[in-house]
C-alpha cells in the first residue's frame, strides 16, 4: 500500500484521473438536479468521544408492496434471527438504505411503520434513507408523516459519524450537495455515507448510480479531502458489490432484503452486520442471506479501513 508523500501524490492522481474521465462524459455543463429536496445536516453529533467497538445492522429494497412475479419476503425467519443475534451480540441501531416500498403508496408506508417499531421494540433505532421507489407522488410527504419529518440527518456514534443522504431523486441536487460539503468539512470524526443510490458509475451500472459523473466526482472528491471511507448504498437487488475508489475511500453496494424467484431477477433475502474494530480503524461486513427451506447463513465479505 503506498504511503507517506509518494501515496499522498499517487491518490491524487487518481482522483484527478477520475474527476477529468467523469467531467469528459458529463460534458460541457453539469446537469446535478436543481430542485431536490436541500438538507442541510446541522444535527448534533458527538465529536469528542473515543473510538469504540460497535455493530449496526443494514438492510436494503424492501419494497413492501411489490407485486412483480417471484416476489418474496422472510421477515418472520429475519425477525426470529434478530431476536437470537441480539441475546448474544447487540447491535448499536440499524440502517434502512431506502426502497422500503414499491409505489410510495400510504399502505406501504405503514407497513413500513409497523417494521420500524418492530426493530424499535427490539430496542434497534431504525436510520433510513429514501430511495426512487418512495418519492413518487406523495411519497415524501407520508415519509415525514410515519418515518420521520427531515428526508436527510446525521448522527454519530462510537466515534464515527453517518450522514444520511436523500437520493431518491437520483441525484442529490445542487443544494443538498453543498449543504453536505459544508458539513463535512467542519466534522473532524470518521465517516460514513447512505445513500440508495450508488456513486460508482461502471459500465455495468449504469442505471444503478446516480445519473451525473460531475456529481459523483464532487462526491468522490468529498470523500477523499475529509475523511469519509465508506459509503454504504442499494439499488443494484442483484448482488453486492465493493468498489474502492482510492486506498481511503470505497462502497459497498448491498443486496435486497426482498428474494425474488423470476427469470428477470434472481435473488435470496440478504441483510449485513457491520462491526467497527477501533484498534485496527476497520469495518468488516458479514453478509446473511435465507434460503428456501428458511435456513439463514452468513460470512464475511468486505473489511474495509475507514480514516
Amino acid at each position: 500500500m503506498p504511503c507517506g508523500r509518494t501515496g499522498n501524490l499517487q491518490a491524487h492522481f487518481l482522483l484527478v484521473i477520475l474527476c477529468t474521465s467523469m467531467l469528459l462524459f458529463a460534458g460541457c455543463s453539469p446537469r446535478i438536479e436543481w430542485n431536490a429536496p436541500r438538507g442541510d445536516f446541522r444535527e448534533m453529533i458527538d465529536t469528542s468521544s473515543n473510538a469504540e467497538q460497535f455493530s449496526f445492522l443494514v438492510v436494503s429494497d424492501i419494497h413492501f408492496g411489490r407485486k412483480n412475479a417471484g416476489v418474496y419476503w422472510e421477515t418472520d425467519t429475519f425477525l426470529k434471527w434478530l431476536d437470537a443475534y441480539q441475546a448474544e451480540h447487540p447491535l448499536a441501531f440499524a440502517v434502512n438504505l431506502g426502497d422500503s416500498t414499491s409505489n410510495s403508496e400510504e399502505s406501504e408506508y405503514l407497513q413500513f411503520a409497523d417494521f420500524t417499531r418492530i426493530l424499535s421494540d427490539t430496542s434497534i433505532p431504525l436510520y433510513s434513507v429514501l430511495g426512487n421507489h418512495d418519492v413518487r407522488g406523495q411519497g415524501r410527504s407520508y415519509y415525514r408523516a410515519y418515518i420521520n419529518e427531515s428526508t436527510t440527518r446525521r448522527f454519530s456514534y462510537g466515534g464515527i459519524s453517518f450522514y444520511c443522504l436523500d437520493s431518491g431523486n437520483l441525484s442529490l441536487g445542487k443544494e443538498q450537495l453543498q449543504n453536505l460539503n459544508d458539513a463535512v468539512r467542519t466534522d473532524p470524526n470518521p465517516k460514513i455515507f447512505l445513500s440508495h443510490v450508488p456513486f460508482y458509475g461502471a459500465p455495468q451500472m449504469v442505471y444503478f448510480a446516480l445519473g451525473d459523473p460531475y456529481e459523483r466526482a464532487q462526491l468522490v472528491q468529498m470523500m477523499q479531502q475529509n475523511k469519509v471511507g465508506l459509503v454504504l448504498s442499494a439499488h443494484l437487488h442483484l448482488l453486492d458489490h465493493l468498489h474502492r475508489f482510492t486506498s481511503q475511500a470505497a462502497e459497498f453496494v448491498c443486496g435486497s432484503f426482498h428474494g425474488r424467484d423470476d427469470v428477470l431477477e434472481t435473488t435470496v433475502p440478504t441483510w449485513y452486520v457491520c462491526t467497527y474494530a477501533p484498534d485496527t480503524h476497520t469495518l468488516s461486513i458479514i453478509r446473511y442471506t435465507v434460503d428456501r427451506v428458511h435456513q439463514v447463513s452468513g460470512g464475511e465479505v468486505a473489511a474495509i479501513p475507514l480514516p
